[in-house]
């Protein structure tokens, strides 16, 4: 009979009759493991190695925002990916979740047991497995919503376990992570999995901002904003951070480790053209090029610079650094998806020759005319592998992060404008005045989050808070008019969501997929069926 993995991934190890006892040769046994530092290293690293999980080529975080509104899989709709018990999606995070917290559970009971006199190593591995616990049910209750609560390692008798509510979740994690931060190390090292007081801190404040915890998300964030300068610091060229020269930026403040030589990813060959060797399998959309305002802070519905026939110019810098738009360079070539486009220049030869444009002639090119710029890197050595670090948190969301709970909180102050600012004025864009409205400020902030998150990870956890997700994820997903650009702006809404019902050559517009969001149902996901048919006190999600 096929064993739910959260059964084994939360009992580590038996306890055994005495008559039993037996230590293995060729492995630890749980009896005596975790005696030595070198044990302790060694299990804090089976702490971290689940996070390498990828979906395909893709890391998980890169997976997270092909199931929003601003971008696409042209192999499956995001529904399909995330409203079944039985998806490849929802067994997958649900069970790396639970090997993670399982692992922790052990180490901190175990922790104790380690001979030693480095303290500090000690303090900053425990440190470290409440933080790592902690970050893994914050991505359980953000997709499951309510799930089951476990800090101990498990007989196989006390492994049935019930649903504990979110409330309960969100108030362990939030308390988990305050504890961590007291026992980690104030220096920020972004390319190493050593985690410090600031990661502890920025997690807590999106746990607190996605559950509306206002005061505890400007408080967390305020503490890492305290550091900036000497730990934290935004990255002066917005367009490396997800580059392999923004691997070691004061930016990142916590990202998932990747090599070259043993641990790598995939990325660029989802993400790159057809022309650049590359699948196009993972892309942008049109709305989410839409959704980029002009370069004098109104959206181009509004903005007297923006030009039906040339789309990207006066655009948001962010735009052009997120994606990949025709008619710019693109890993040495000529990038141009209009279909009558049937040559394109090479620019790594010289001089530069025409050669046969795939990317508006192969079947498979980018189904939306666009591609992604983050997390494909054109000077990285290897064609195959890629060891950039996916980001799980950088400084520019926890200065957001904090002035979304401010406003929310109805705390407005100079601070909220200085947070947004910041983020701003990094890539040109103008200042935010002040004396702004509540629901103006939501709107910025919303808008900004769009821009400055794109490809990142963290869109479809805002439109799930937001309750807009029923509004974006149903319909028709578009691409550009394969042969010419809208014929004038569409409407931009509060959230920076286009509508393009009166734009005239709308009809033009390739339908990429039609997508399906069943509200309220699909604002958790199902929990995943194998755990219900063999956990008899686990409860299905409503409307599963």
């Amino acid at each position: 009979m096929k064993k739910i993995c959260f059964i084994f991934s939360c009992v580590l190890l038996l306890s055994c009759h005495k008559e039993l006892d037996k230590f293995p040769l060729d492995a630890p046994s749980s009896a005596t493991f975790l005696r030595t530092e070198a044990e302790l290293k060694a299990a804090l690293v089976g702490c971290y190695s689940p996070l390498n999980l990828r979906f395909g080529e893709n890391p998980y975080i890169h997976v997270f925002d092909m199931f929003s509104d601003i971008a696409t899989n042209r192999d499956v709709t995001p529904h399909a990916m995330w409203s079944t018990a039985t998806t490849n999606y929802v067994n997958n995070i649900w069970n790396t979740m639970y090997q993670i917290i399982s692992r922790c559970n052990f180490l901190l009971e175990n922790v104790s047991r380690v001979t030693t006199s480095n303290t500090a190593l000690v303090t900053q591995a425990t440190g470290e497995a409440k933080f790592l616990r902690a970050y893994c049910y914050s991505l359980l209750s953000d997709f499951y919503g309510g799930v089951p609560l476990v800090t101990t390692t498990l007989n196989l008798s006390d492994a049935f376990v019930s649903k504990n509510s979110k409330a309960e979740v969100v108030d362990f994690i939030l308390k988990e992570l305050n504890e961590a931060a007291d026992m980690l190390q104030q220096t920020n090292q972004p390319n190493t999995m050593v985690v410090s007081k600031g990661a502890a801190w920025a997690i807590a404040s999106r746990v607190a901002l996605y559950n509306e915890r206002w005061a505890d998300a400007a408080t967390a964030a305020s503490n890492v904003m305290a550091l900036e300068g000497s730990e934290y610091l935004l990255h002066p060229n917005y367009a490396d951070i997800t580059m392999r020269a923004g691997k070691t930026s004061k930016e990142v403040i916590w990202a998932i480790q990747f090599n070259y030589n043993d641990i790598f990813h995939e990325t660029p060959l989802t993400f790159r053209s057809r022309m650049a060797g590359g699948f196009s399998n993972r892309m942008p959309v049109q709305s989410l090029v839409d959704s980029y305002d002009c370069i004098d802070g109104l959206s181009i519905d509004q903005s007297p610079l923006y030009d039906p026939a040339k789309p990207f110019a006066n655009r948001d810098p962010r735009l052009a650094m997120t994606i990949a738009l025709p008619g710019t360079t693109y890993y040495g070539y000529q990038f141009e998806t209009h279909k009558d486009s049937l040559q394109c220049w090479n620019y790594n030869v010289s001089p530069a020759v025409r050669v046969a444009n795939l990317d508006a002639t192969h079947t498979f090119a980018s189904f939306s005319g666009y591609c992604w710029r983050k997390y494909a890197d054109p000077k990285e050595t290897h064609t195959t592998r890629s060891d950039i670090n996916p980001i799980v948190i950088r400084y520019a969301e926890v200065l957001l992060n904090y002035a979304e709970a401010k406003i929310e909180g109805n705390q407005v102050d100079e601070t909220v404008y200085a947070a947004i600012n910041k983020v701003r004025q990094r890539v040109g864009m103008p200042v935010i005045e002040e004396g702004k409205s509540i629901e103006e400020l939501r709107s910025i902030v919303r808008k900004e989050r769009k821009a400055e998150l794109a490809g990142e990870g963290s869109r479809y956890f805002d439109i799930l808070r937001w309750k807009i997700a029923e509004e974006v994820l149903s319909g028709p997903c578009y691409g550009r008019v394969p042969r010419g650009y809208l014929s004038s702006a569409p409407v931009i809404d509060e959230n920076g969501t286009p509508d393009y019902s009166t734009v005239a050559n709308r009809a033009d517009m390739r339908v990429i997929q039609t997508r399906i969001f069943n509200a309220p149902t699909n604002y958790v996901w199902p929990i995943p069926d194998i755990e219900i048919q063999t956990n008899k006190n686990l409860v299905q999600n409503d409307g599963y």
